[in-house]
């Protein structure tokens, strides 16, 4: 099924799923350290004995300082679940709440045929 998904509609999903509990969720030990950041050791690459995983909540980003990988609340879960980019906004939807419009046909050109968007 094919989805159409705006921009707004993915900054709506983005401001309503906490990324440090997305983390938690999926076995990284976050550890407080200062008032804005959460440490932990990288689920990305192995081995990792320091903790060089920065996730910042109230920006919904993260960073390894190890291997250099960062990203959002999506990107995190197309690398962690290995996912694509339409399925971790489709899982990521149905956790805030927000639906996700099918797309159909947008237009027809001159010969009648549709194209899809």
């Amino acid at each position: 099924m094919l989805l159409r998904i705006g921009r707004e509609r993915i900054d709506a999903i983005k401001s309503r799923v906490d990324l440090a509990a997305i983390v938690a969720e999926r076995g990284v030990e976050l550890q407080r350290k200062g008032r804005r950041h959460l440490f932990a050791r990288c689920p990305f690459h192995q081995p990792d004995k320091t903790p060089s995983f920065v996730v910042t909540p109230h920006r919904g980003l993260f960073h390894c300082f190890g291997c250099g990988v960062g990203g959002d609340v999506i990107g995190f879960l197309v690398r962690y679940d290995r996912v694509s980019f339409p399925e971790a906004v489709r899982i990521l939807a149905a956790r805030a709440g927000v639906e996700l419009e099918a797309a159909g046909p947008v237009r027809e050109d001159l010969c009648g045929r549709t194209s899809w968007r």
